[in-house]
């Protein structure tokens, strides 16, 4: 992204270097967008707070010309624009131009004495606020006053010049002290804790301090005020005035700046500067100015210790309310007799609410212009749209520079989906900007529409399984979300399905796709969500396509006579695959022991890939409905917690999930956030929830791979004793859980799990029996193309003992070599195919030999190179063995269990030989390299 184009959407610009447009545009910046205006402190001096003030700046930074410049910009713009309204206000008003003259002169003069007395003691931001308000009320009132020299004649109605006195003092200091809490708000944004976070605005924004330091504060400064014009009154003279104003502004420097020898020099010259202009005489015009100045002077002083000590107590945003206030207040008390007090209070509380509010009356009261504005962007840039070179106005739409408007702004989604169009970088970086602001609703708005546009571009199913990995659905919230996950999902599984290595499982996947699409079809069609009408094309369109693409590749099947393979290589089935077959023997052993009243845990012992996760998987529709599968592989998320309420948590969304695929029962959901405080009880709690749920079914936990949570133990992630213990309990004391253990160990290997876990009723799962091996190479499927000739079949199985794994590996490579053949030959598989295809299953199937190979030590290995080498089904005794090896009897007997505990090799006769051939041809393969 170049930089022209990260200026253009960005909180952090570059300040024009034109000392004009740079001031206005600070000024901007402070009352429309905050977030510049701490950026540019931040970029200009990092150890610069966003509310600075005078007295904070050390030697260095007087010296920074980047910080004097801001300085200067700062308190350049607004004078002129406080002096420009005054005297448009006042010409408005008819006033003679004497007044005129004198009220812009006194306005600019009270907002810069204010404003800088602010800005000394108190903050920059707050000061050009306070000195704003301050300057144009009291210039215009001043304007009027001078008018008249008794009483002020407004509409025809006689108003005292004291009522009048005391409204114009309650209203300015009011409004000045709202305006600053709004100003302070923004500027210390930072500071403040968030409802929500990703708001770019201070709405949602509370103080982080109590209400009673809040109010404290602010009782403070009225209190200070009421004392210092009390003072005013009471000691009459300039020495009386000058004290008074040193006193408590040099506090406050000497206060805010900790340095008291600042304090004391800035009330040293405040102080001498008010008595000196006390001395003036009042007759001329001049000498009552700057009495009237060096009166201004001495309420600045009354509004910087106020703030200084709120600002303390309760932050910065109610130091300027409580400066104000107390200002506002010693002002009152000092220039009345206290008779006026109603309209003093009635307008002071008149303009804090003003102030106070400015945040939320603001957007709505700019509303309507920023629409007129922002539609005559929108309008210019279609008329532009077929004009590249030029570039986007969507830069200057308010979303982009008003920071607090919090009403959506009509249009802007469309306004953001033309940029793209026509300018995809800069559409990018207005929605990347919008993403984080009030306005964010836009960015999600033109994003789901632009993955619409990308969905319903889509014409094949290749197309369908690209488009998810460019799928926003993460970044949303809502029901868009939803959708949008859902076509993810759909798009995920049509890759998923066009990667399978056979048209038949292609077929069958995308049969799985059609029937999704099929129930989303039906939620869009009866959903009243705003974006069904949207995607419900989509979903049909897809759902055409995908039904098109099945039946296309049926097609091609059937004209090249092609044999579909059903067989799944390499990771469990589930229950929706037809292919899973037998272990009747297995489930009905399962079965019975859940029935005993004992109660003992289950443990289902095989080696690797022989079909334990697949069996569980299928447990389902094996065992009886009143048995509801809970299935945890812990190998998954549940192992890799990083604590025991990670653990818990994983092991409780799987058991939810598996209960709903299972049996279709819903069980009560567990959060993270339930189970932070005591998570084991929380657990348990939940278990007794889940009891309810569960109504008279019986509950079988399954823990498949449990080798994984033992390795987690190991390295004391989770407490052995808490989590083991947990399941012990279990065991003991709910009898509607029935827990089922599942791995290639036993429990003896594992002797923490045998002392906790005691009467562990061990199912050994094997290779499959010679009948349900013959149906799983003959008849996997119904309707299957490929015929065996009866040697052929028992070929296979020789091969393969009947382990599923290598019958479905074997199995795969001959429907893979019949399909090269002719069509004559293509469907009757013969002994020669069988042999045929051996050498790329042993290929294919590398990783799960090699894996048998790494289950070994180093005396197994050369146990199993012997074997290898003595040839198909032939046997090598434990002599010749001793003898070749010239190991001990001992260690030799010892590693012999093993392998055969592994199911690797078997006694025959007097001797042993491996188990399967499939095996052993692996091994003289690796020997013979």
């Amino acid at each position: 992204m170049s930089d022209t184009l990260r200026e253009r959407y960005t909180d952090a610009p570059t300040l024009t270097g034109n000392l004009l447009i740079g001031s206005v545009r600070l000024l901007f910046w402070l009352f429309f967008h905050p977030s510049a205006w701490r950026n540019h402190l931040k970029r200009m001096d990092s150890t610069l707070s966003p509310y600075f003030s005078l007295a904070d700046l050390q030697q260095r930074q007087w010296t920074n010309t980047a910080v004097l410049r801001f300085l200067l910009m700062t308190f350049f713009a607004w004078p002129l624009l406080v002096g420009l309204l005054l005297g448009l206000v006042l010409w408005l008003l008819n006033l003679p131009t004497t007044a005129l003259l004198l009220g812009v002169m006194l306005g600019i003069a009270v907002g810069l004495i204010v404003g800088l007395a602010a800005s000394i003691a108190g903050s920059v931001a707050i000061g050009v606020t306070v000195g704003m308000a301050t300057g144009f009320a009291l210039g215009l009132g001043g304007a009027l006053l001078l008018r008249s020299a008794g009483d002020l004649i407004l509409n025809g109605a006689p108003i005292s010049l004291e009522i009048a006195v005391s409204s114009l003092i309650g209203a300015t200091s009011g409004l000045a002290g709202g305006l600053a809490y709004g100003v302070g708000v923004g500027v210390t944004r930072d500071e403040m804790t968030q409802d929500t976070p990703t708001l770019s605005g201070a709405e949602a924004a509370v103080p982080s301090v109590s209400i009673l330091r809040q109010v404290s504060g602010m009782m403070v400064g009225i209190l200070i005020g009421l004392a210092a014009g009390f003072l005013a009154r009471l000691l009459e003279g300039n020495w009386a005035t000058a004290l008074l104003t040193a006193l408590p502004f040099g506090l406050a420097v000497g206060w805010r700046s900790q340095s008291w020898r600042r304090g004391a020099v800035a009330g040293i010259l405040v102080g001498t500067a008010v008595w000196l202009a006390g001395g003036v005489p009042t007759a001329s015009a001049v000498g009552g100015l700057v009495q009237a100045l060096a009166f201004i002077a001495f309420v600045a002083a009354l509004f910087a210790l106020p703030y200084v000590l709120a600002e303390k107590s309760a932050g910065t945003w109610a130091g300027g309310l409580a400066g104000a206030l107390g200002s506002g207040a010693g002002l009152f008390l000092f220039a009345t007799d206290g008779a006026a007090y109603g309209p003093f209070l009635s307008f002071g509380l008149a303009g804090i609410l003003l102030g106070l509010t400015l945040a939320w009356w603001r957007p709505v009261l700019l509303y309507p212009f920023l629409l007129i504005w922002n539609r005559i962007l929108y309008q210019l840039d279609l008329r532009r749209a077929d004009q590249p070179e030029k570039r986007p106005l969507l830069r200057w739409h308010s979303a982009f520079w008003d920071e607090f408007q919090r009403l959506p702004l009509i249009n802007l989604d469309a306004h953001l989906l033309l940029t793209i169009q026509t300018s995809l970088a800069e559409g990018r970086t207005a929605m990347a900007y919008l993403s984080n602001t009030r306005q964010r609703w836009a960015a999600q708005s033109a994003q789901i529409e632009l993955d619409a546009q990308q969905l319903e571009r889509c014409e094949t199913a290749a197309q369908i399984a690209e488009v998810h990995p460019g799928l926003a659905a993460g970044d949303l919230v809502g029901p868009a979300s939803a959708l949008l996950r859902s076509f993810s999902r759909i798009s995920t599984d049509v890759a998923a399905a066009l990667q399978q290595e056979s048209a038949y499982n292609q077929r069958l996947a995308l049969h799985a796709v059609e029937d999704r699409l099929d129930g989303l079809l039906r939620e869009l069609t009866r959903s009243n969500e705003p974006y069904a009408a949207r995607f419900r094309p989509i979903a049909a369109k897809w759902r055409q396509i995908v039904g098109e693409k099945g039946a296309l590749l049926a097609e091609e099947a059937e004209l090249r006579q092609e044999i579909d393979s059903p067989y799944i290589i390499g990771v469990p089935l589930t229950e929706k695959q037809a292919i899973f077959i037998g272990r009747q023997d297995v489930s009905s052993r399962i079965e019975q022991l859940l029935l005993d009243r004992r109660q003992p845990p289950l443990l289902l012992y095989g080696q690797r890939r022989v079909g334990k996760t697949s069996l569980l998987n299928n447990l389902g529709r094996l065992l009886p409905s009143t048995i509801v599968p809970l299935f945890v592989d812990l190998q998954g998320p549940a192992s890799r917690a990083q604590d025991e309420a990670g653990f818990l948590y994983n092991v409780a969304r799987s058991m939810v999930r598996s209960a709903k695929r299972q049996r279709g029962i819903v069980l009560p959901p567990l959060s993270r956030e339930q189970l932070y405080d005591d998570p084991f009880t929380r657990f348990d709690e939940w278990l007794d929830a889940v009891e309810l749920a569960l109504a008279g079914n019986l509950a079988l936990l399954m823990l498949d791979e449990f080798e994984a949570l033992e390795r987690v133990l190991a390295l004391n992630r989770f407490d052995e004793e808490i989590v083991l213990g947990m399941l012990r309990h279990l065991i003991q004391h709910r009898p509607k859980f029935k827990v089922l253990l599942s791995g290639s160990h036993t429990l003896s290997e594992f002797s923490r799990w045998s002392s906790y876990l005691i009467n562990v009723q061990v199912i050994h799962i094997g290779f499959l029996h010679p009948d349900e091996a013959r149906q799983l190479v003959e008849v996997p499927v119904q309707g299957f193309a490929l015929r065996y000739e009866p040697a052929a079949s028992q070929r296979v199985l020789d091969l393969t003992e009947g382990h599923p794994f290598l019958v479905q590996l074997l199995c795969a490579e001959i429907v893979a070599l019949k399909n090269e053949q002719p069509p004559a030959q293509r469907r009757l598989a013969t002994v020669n195919d069988v042999e045929t295809a051996v050498p790329e299953a042993l290929i294919h199937g590398s990783f799960f030999f090699a894996d048998m190979r790494n289950q070994t030590d180093e005396v197994g290995g050369q146990v199993l190179n012997l074997l290898a080498k003595a040839g198909d089904s032939e046997v090598v005794s434990r002599s010749e063995l001793k003898r070749i090896m010239g190991v001990e009897t001992a260690v030799l007997s010892q590693t012999l269990t093993q392998l055969q505990q592994r199911e690797l090799i078997e006694p025959h006769g007097n001797g042993l030989r491996f188990q399967i051939e499939l095996v052993r041809r692996w091994f003289q393969g690796a020997v013979g390299e």
